[in-house]
């Protein structure tokens, strides 16, 4: 099994979850920056919710890498406005994630994973989209649990 993180972070906390799951899986790592960087906090709460409402994708300064030496793709974000950020769903949708598996994994303050997942899938329509790890103030999924539960799948 070879698996790849492919995360956004803007405060640093989704950064500190993709580091422990490279940690745990020694896997690549590519972290996606905004070809126009978001501001600070406020800002980027209303840039978000513009960039949800606009049809305009928001693009990311990073490469497509090539995937297809990788059985599985973690997907890392935080939740904003109970979804995944469009710059995350964008470069996500432009990646050939055909066959994989893959796995996301958010933060948030209040926000909960299975309302961004109908997206995930959404974007990923060719992929595996399983075992999604929630990382909140609210509500934190059994991170121990959760890493028993990819490897057995991984394994398979």
């Amino acid at each position: 099994m070879k698996a790849m993180i492919i995360y956004y972070s803007k405060t640093g906390t989704t950064e500190k979850l993709a580091k422990k799951i490279q940690k745990g899986f020694d896997c690549d790592i590519l972290k996606l920056e905004a070809e126009n960087p978001y501001g600070n906090y406020f800002s980027s709460l209303v840039r978000a919710k513009k960039e949800l409402k606009s049809s305009v994708p928001v693009k990311a300064i990073n490469k497509i890498p090539d995937l297809s030496g990788y059985d599985t793709v973690f997907v890392g974000y935080p939740i904003w406005w109970l979804d995944v950020p469009v710059l995350v769903a964008a470069f996500i949708k432009d990646c050939d994630l055909e066959g994989k598996t893959v796995i996301p994994f958010s933060t948030s303050g209040l926000g909960n994973i299975s309302a961004t997942l109908d997206t995930m899938k959404k974007i990923c329509p060719k992929s595996d989209v399983i075992l999604p790890l929630q990382w909140g103030i609210a509500k934190k999924d059994d991170y121990e649990k959760w890493i028993d539960e990819v490897v057995s799948i991984m394994i398979k």
